[in-house]
């Protein structure tokens, strides 16, 4: 990693929104992804990646009112609603998983958004969480 990165000493002193954020980041998806994501974005758009960390971990996911399983269900929702989000669906179901939403709740979630958002948009969220926990060797809950 460069000594330029945000994961780098240099950032430490920058802002304590941004360095909550990093940390609140590495808490839900752990350091590895953390350092992926930053690794891959920074060199496209520095200013990007530092506002994905000081707006969405550093201040949304310390808004009061709902706690981390909610938010992740509700940003499961967003973007599948949203379509061609695939990439970022993965690392939300990473998320989901990493910190206990159990794939049954993953599935009926996107089940659910069927009646509001469109059968496509739900059969592409049902298929990137197949391939999520198939690639896990994470049991899918079984259907009636």
């Amino acid at each position: 990693m460069a000594a330029d990165s945000p994961l780098g000493t240099d950032h430490r002193g920058r802002g304590t929104l941004y360095e909550r954020g990093l940390e609140t980041a590495t808490e839900l998806a752990g350091e590895e992804a953390v350092r992926a994501f930053l690794d891959d974005l920074e060199p496209i758009s520095r200013s990007t990646a530092r506002l994905v960390v000081e707006t969405v971990f550093g201040t949304l996911h310390h808004q009061p009112g709902l706690g981390r399983r909610d938010r992740e269900l509700v940003t499961l929702a967003a973007l599948a609603v949203l379509g061609d989000s695939e990439g970022e669906l993965r690392i939300h179901l990473a998320i989901a998983h990493r910190i206990g939403v159990p794939p049954s709740s993953v599935v009926a979630l996107f089940g659910h958004i069927s009646a509001y958002a469109g059968f496509p948009r739900a059969l592409n969220a049902l298929a990137v969480a197949k391939g999520f926990y198939t690639e896990r060797g994470v049991a899918l809950p079984e259907q009636r």
